[in-house]
C-alpha cells in the first residue's frame, strides 16, 4: 500500500499543483473563453492518455515498438513542448507584448497553457492508469488483502493530489497579483528545469548528442534528486498557503456598513481554510515522499560477489552454480581497481541463462536486488522479467557478451573492462 501511495504522490502532486494554479490563473487574469478552452484541453489529454495506456498495455506489434524506443522520442517531444510553452506564457505574461498585442497575446497564452496541461497529463497518467493492471496477484484475486492494500494506497494518492490541485487553485485565485504569479512562475520553472535534465538523459542514452562534463552532471542532478524536484514544487505551495493564510488574518480592506463586514469575513475565512488545507497536503506529499518512501524503500540485503573460476582472459562460471534460479552476481576487478559486476539467472522452465552487467542504462550502477523470486531494480523498483534479460531495452541489465560451451557460461574479461565507466 505504502509503495503505490508514494507512487501516486510522486506522480501526480507536482502536476496537480501546477495544473490547479494554472486554471486559476487563466481563469481571473483572462476572458470566460480561456478557461473553456483550458479545460477542454485537460479533458482532451484525459482521454489521450487513456488510449496511450490501452496502447502500451496490449500486446501487440504498437505497444511493443512504444515501449522499446518510440516512447522516449515522445517523451522528448513532451518536455521540449512544455519547456517552450513556459517560455511563451513567461514572455506574454511579464513583458509589454501583451499589452501591445492584447488578442494575440491571449491566444499564445491558452496555446501554452493548454499545451502545458497536456505535457503533464500525457507524461504521467498512462502510467497511473496503469498501475491496478500492474499489481503482481500471483496466486491471488482482485479480492485479495494484497490487491485491496495496493488500490487502497493508489486511491488515497489520487485523493491527496485531487484535493492538493484543489486547494492549489483556490489559492492562486486569492493571492494578489503580482504574488500568485511568482509563485506559479517559479513553480513552472522547476518543472521545466526537471523535463530539461530528463530529456538531455534520453538524448544521451540514444546517442543523440555528445556526453560533456555539464551534460554528465545534469543528467546525475535529475536522475540522483528526481523527487526533490517534486518536493520543491510541492514547498513553494506550501509557502503560497501560509502566505495566504497570514494575508488573511486581518482585514485590510474599508466597508461601508456590518453587512459587508460580514462578507469580507467570511470571504477571508475560506481563504484561511483552503489555505490550511494546501498546507495539510503539502505537508503529507513531503512525508509520503521522504520518511513513507525511506521506510518502504529499506535498502534490501546485497547478494554476495560469489566467486568463479578465473581462466585466463575469461571468467567462467559453470551451470551448476547458478542452476537453481536465484540471482548470482560475480565480478571482476579491473586493473584500474574498478569491481565490474553481473549477473546471471536461469530463465524460468527453460536450460537457458540470462547474463548482463549489474547496471542498466537508465538507472546506473544501481544494481538488482531479488525479491520472492523476482529480480527488481534497486533505484526504480522496475520488475524484471528473467526472460528478457539479456536483451536490449528499458530498466534490463546492460548486455555484454558471453558464450557457452561445455555447461558453462564464459564471459571474457575484456568485455568488462569495456564497461568499467558504468561502475565508476
Amino acid at each position: 500500500m505504502l509503495k503505490y501511495l508514494v507512487l501516486l504522490t510522486s506522480d501526480l502532486m507536482s502536476a496537480g499543483i501546477i495544473i490547479g494554479m494554472l486554471f486559476a490563473y487563466i481563469k481571473y487574469n483572462y476572458r470566460e473563453i480561456g478557461k473553456k478552452i483550458i479545460f477542454g484541453a485537460f479533458g482532451f489529454s484525459i482521454f489521450a492518455s487513456a488510449i496511450m495506456t490501452a496502447l502500451l498495455n496490449t500486446k501487440n506489434a504498437v505497444s511493443q515498438k512504444l515501449n522499446i524506443g518510440y516512447l522516449a522520442y515522445i517523451n522528448i517531444g513532451l518536455f521540449a513542448i512544455f519547456i517552450l510553452a513556459f517560455l511563451l506564457l513567461l514572455v506574454f505574461s511579464i513583458t509589454p507584448i501583451r499589452k501591445k498585442t492584447k488578442t494575440a497575446g491571449e491566444i499564445v497564452t491558452y496555446i501554452a497553457a493548454s499545451l502545458m496541461i497536456f505535457v503533464l497529463c500525457f507524461y504521467k497518467l498512462p502510467t497511473v492508469f496503469a498501475y491496478p493492471f500492474h499489481f503482481d496477484l500471483s496466486d491471488n484475486t482482485v479480492l485479495s488483502t494484497d490487491f485491496i492494500y495496493r488500490f487502497i494506497g493508489c486511491l488515497f494518492g489520487f485523493i491527496l493530489a485531487l484535493v492538493s490541485a484543489t486547494a492549489a487553485y483556490k489559492a492562486e485565485k486569492a493571492i494578489k497579483s503580482p504574488l500568485n504569479k511568482i509563485f506559479l512562475f517559479i513553480i513552472m520553472f522547476i518543472q521545466a528545469f526537471y523535463f530539461a535534465g530528463t530529456g538531455v538523459q534520453l538524448l544521451r542514452q540514444r546517442r543523440l548528442i555528445p556526453q560533456s562534463n555539464f551534460t554528465f552532471k545534469l543528467i546525475m542532478l535529475v536522475n540522483n534528486y528526481s523527487e526533490y524536484f517534486i518536493i520543491a514544487v510541492t514547498v513553494v505551495a506550501l509557502l503560497a498557503a501560509i502566505y495566504l493564510y497570514f494575508d488573511n488574518r486581518k482585514i485590510k480592506e474599508e466597508y461601508s456598513n456590518s453587512a459587508q463586514l460580514r462578507k469580507i469575513k467570511a470571504r477571508m475565512r475560506r481563504q484561511r481554510r483552503w489555505s490550511a488545507v494546501l498546507l495539510i497536503c503539502t505537508i503529507l506529499a513531503v512525508v509520503n515522499l521522504t520518511a513513507i518512501d525511506a521506510y518502504n524503500n529499506k535498502e534490501p540485503d546485497e547478494a554476495p560477489v560469489e566467486e568463479c573460476i578465473d581462466e585466463g582472459d575469461n571468467l567462467i562460471i559453470p551451470y551448476t552454480m547458478v542452476e537453481d534460479g536465484h540471482l548470482h552476481r560475480f565480478g571482476y576487478t579491473t586493473d584500474d581497481g574498478i569491481l565490474v559486476k553481473f549477473i546471471v539467472v536461469q530463465k524460468p522452465g527453460t536450460t537457458t541463462y540470462g547474463v548482463g552487467l549489474d547496471a542498466c542504462d537508465i538507472c546506473g550502477d544501481a544494481g538488482y536486488y531479488e525479491r520472492d523470486e523476482q529480480i527488481v531494480c534497486r533505484r526504480c523498483d522496475v520488475v524484471m522479467n528473467k526472460n528478457t534479460i539479456g536483451f536490449k531495452g528499458g530498466c534490463n541489465p546492460i548486455v555484454i557478451e558471453y558464450s557457452v560451451e561445455n555447461a558453462q557460461i564464459i564471459v571474457p574479461k575484456s568485455t568488462l573492462i569495456e564497461h568499467q565507466d558504468e561502475f565508476k
